[in-house]
């Protein structure tokens, strides 16, 4: 192979470290961000328990929490459906989503 040819095969293999690096820490901030988003719900339901505890009898309060709890699994279940669905489409959205993040983020260093 030339040389230039060289180069080329080099900076293919390290847009490729590159890319599996992106797609390691997207997988990380979407942890992150389920996480995050599970901690979110977990404190909405708290609050939401706290004014039910003042409003409530005990049985509106337990129908209510069932109610709750069947609302949260439906969304849980949602959401793994899309994703098992269309599994390309939701690691696209998500390379597509660091990318974005990595020209945002190097932006201030040029």
């Amino acid at each position: 192979m030339t040389t230039e040819a060289n180069k080329e095969v080099e900076n293919i293999k390290q847009d490729l470290a590159d890319l599996k690096n992106d797609i390691k820490g997207l997988t990380v901030a979407l942890k992150d961000m389920g996480k995050q988003q599970v901690d979110e719900a977990a404190e909405k339901l708290s609050d939401k328990k706290d004014d039910l505890l003042d409003s409530f009898s005990l049985a509106e309060i337990k129908q209510r929490l069932e109610e709750l709890k069947g609302d949260g699994e439906d969304a849980v279940d949602m959401v793994k459906q899309q994703v098992e669905k269309n599994p390309v489409g939701t690691l696209l959205a998500a390379v597509g989503l660091g990318i974005l993040l990595g020209k945002l983020l190097s932006t201030g260093n040029r």
